[in-house]
């Protein structure tokens, strides 16, 4: 669903309800410029983009040729010395 953002204004209870269904686009001018989406869609993005960022990070320690458990050690022992 597409509104543009004077509609928005107006339909926002009513939108919220429809990002149940599906996300909203607001136009303004005619062009997208923002998305409405529920909280759970939300919360599944932020988390496949947490996921995606370790497995580059985990790709990038391979390159390196350290292990997650050498980078667990180092970073239980840095923990340890903080406290």
């Amino acid at each position: 669903m597409r509104v543009s953002i004077a509609q928005a204004r107006k339909e926002l209870s009513q939108l919220l309800k429809q990002t149940r269904q599906a996300p909203v686009v607001v136009t303004r001018r005619g062009r997208p410029d923002a998305v409405i989406l529920s909280f759970q869609e939300y919360e599944r993005l932020r988390r496949l983009r947490a996921f995606l960022q370790m497995m580059r990070l985990s790709r990038e320690l391979e390159n390196c040729g350290v292990t997650a458990t050498e980078l667990h050690d180092i970073s239980r022992r840095d923990l340890e010395e903080r406290l």
